[in-house]
């Protein structure tokens, strides 16, 4: 019954989970879907792209642009209508794109090309959860295959060469940002200082919302003092934060405190 209205509203829910009412196929959604008894946290559709570009702290056209079109770079989760909604899992593959392009400078039409390739290799709609597979290796991005029983480990070039072997070592690109399936380390300045880490989002914490880097605050929660009229050494007071942490939290989201 759930499966066929949802059709009529023009909704395509991949995979199948329960959900509250929506009003209808074109307005935005009223509430987010409902984790299911036993369904991992991370798979769970919850971040609208909106919401999701604030937090990787990446430009909304940007994001929308990744999951749009005849080719698009990303596949969502679940949409409904024009609405992609987005889980963790989702969350860390768009930071991996954000990485690739900002901080290793490969460019749209090669990342395209490249998750293509990776789709038919790895038989999946979200090559880039794989971290443990996609590597650097001459400035391509490859397919990392550890050895299995008696096959060997192959790198297979995915950008280049698709579908050809190489013997070159490769670089794991995104260990100092993302913890597969623990912690994303968004940065608005990532690509050029790897070691900040103001915030953070992990599914077991505050719902996977972004909070201050080891505890349960949340940016939005500073970004709300803020707005109010609060200044960063107060906010920090309030919350028991070093002031320089909360600047950079708040900075992370586009705010930068005013000089006296």
């Amino acid at each position: 019954m759930w499966g066929t209205w949802l059709q009529q509203k023009g909704c395509i829910m991949v995979p199948a989970f329960n959900r509250r009412i929506y009003s209808s196929g074109d307005e935005m959604l009223k509430s987010k879907p409902i984790r299911r008894p036993g369904q991992d946290l991370r798979t769970v559709p919850t971040y609208t792209i909106p919401e999701a570009a604030e937090f990787l702290a990446i430009r909304p056209r940007t994001m929308f642009s990744w999951y749009e079109g005849d080719e698009p770079i990303l596949k969502a989760s679940a949409t409904c209508g024009a609405i992609h909604l987005l889980s963790y899992r989702d969350m860390e593959e768009a930071y991996r794109v954000y990485l690739l392009g900002e901080r290793f400078q490969f460019s749209l039409q090669f990342l395209k090309k490249s998750m293509r390739n990776a789709r038919k290799m790895f038989r999946s709609q979200h090559p880039l959860q794989r971290a443990d597979a996609v590597k650097e290796c001459l400035k391509d991005l490859v397919y990392d295959k550890p050895a299995r029983g008696q096959n060997p480990r192959t790198i297979t070039s995915l950008g280049k060469n698709p579908g050809q072997q190489t013997i070159e070592e490769v670089a794991d690109m995104f260990s100092e940002r993302i913890e597969p399936g623990e912690f994303i380390y968004p940065w608005r300045f990532a690509s050029t200082d790897h070691d900040s880490r103001p915030v953070s989002m992990n599914p077991a914490i505050m719902s996977g919302r972004l909070v201050v880097v080891g505890t349960r605050i949340p940016v939005n929660t500073l970004l709300g003092y803020r707005h109010a009229g609060k200044s960063v050494e107060q906010i920090a007071n309030d919350y028991s934060l070093d002031p320089e942490v909360v600047e950079k939290a708040l900075i992370h989201l586009g705010v930068r405190q005013k000089a006296a």
